[in-house]
């Protein structure tokens, strides 16, 4: 992750890649580049390693005149969207991240949990059977991804009792995720009271665009606003279909995806058919989306 970028741009990640180590305390960098899978996709270290990345192509996106006019990110890259708006520093993004890295670790054997997509279900749907499988213990909407992709949260019994009912609806596939927490739910309560006693000592500026809430599902323009949206986020459903709509609204017809992989382009196009979606995941990515969008470079 991030091995192409350090090889064109080595200044741009190398320096993200060691506050991260810093903040952490543990060996980000090899993990990111070298692995193993197992050590690099543990949350306290995949957390302060695709933020480090994702920094990096902010910095490459601007470097090519690319300013974006809103912003927005799903669960861990609203912390990228919140600094490259200015609504928080990079050091203080790294030590929140790093900081919320470790405590969704820990929480994985003090709360354990279960999550799980459901596919082809409207949310209201799947917000119904999390009442019915509520009998077997705790369980509700997580992410909110697209009209028909709706990923449920909470205790193990719970989360299998809704993929036995969310089947027996007609789901069009369940898949249990590969995580040992209760992310995005209510289980995750005593990790947001640490990260909300944490965001009271950072310094929090008005956003210079407007930013997008996984939390409220709308655009947030202030510096309290910031902070409430992503102290919220960590026990509420990350509402994307709302982000991008509040985007559509804002009057947006451009997307741009900065980071490793291409789900948030597949899940916009669920949302906006037709959108004029990118991803860009090294600079030869938004090279290519400058030279062909001449119009939205700012030099």
């Amino acid at each position: 992750m991030g091995a192409e970028l350090l090889e064109s741009e080595p200044d741009l990640l190398e320096g993200y890649l060691a506050q991260a180590e810093a903040a952490a305390g543990l060996p980000v960098r090899r993990y990111a580049l070298e692995g193993p899978i197992e050590s690099l996709t543990r949350t306290d270290v995949v957390q302060p390693a695709l933020f480090a990345v994702s920094l990096a192509l902010t910095d490459a996106a601007r470097a090519r005149g690319l300013q974006p006019d809103l912003a927005a990110g799903h669960s861990l890259g609203e912390y990228t969207a919140a600094v490259a708006v200015g609504a928080l520093s990079v050091e203080d993004g790294i030590e929140l991240v790093s900081l919320r890295g470790r405590l969704m670790a820990a929480i994985q054997s003090e709360r354990p949990g279960a999550m799980a997509a459901v596919i082809g279900l409207p949310d209201t749907e799947v917000e119904g059977l999390c009442s019915q499988a509520a009998s077997a213990g705790t369980v509700s909407l997580a992410n909110l991804n697209s009209p028909t992709q709706i990923v449920v949260s909470g205790e193990e019994a719970a989360v299998e009792r809704l993929m036995a009912l969310a089947e027996e609806a007609g789901a069009t596939r369940v898949v249990r995720l590969q995580v040992g927490a209760a992310f995005h739910s209510e289980l995750m309560e005593p990790v947001q009271a640490r990260m909300a006693e944490a965001m009271e000592g950072v310094a929090w500026s008005d956003p210079q665009v407007p930013l997008a809430s996984n939390a409220f599902g709308r655009l947030v323009q202030t510096a309290e606003e910031v902070r409430d949206a992503l102290v919220a986020q960590i026990a509420s459903p990350v509402r994307w279909v709302d982000c991008v709509q509040a985007l559509v609204d804002a009057g947006t017809t451009t997307y741009l995806e900065l980071g490793p992989g291409r789900v948030l382009s597949g899940l916009v196009r669920q949302i906006v058919p037709g959108a004029d979606v990118t991803s860009a995941g090294t600079p030869e990515d938004l090279a290519g989306f400058a030279e062909g969008r001449p119009a939205l470079v700012r030099r």
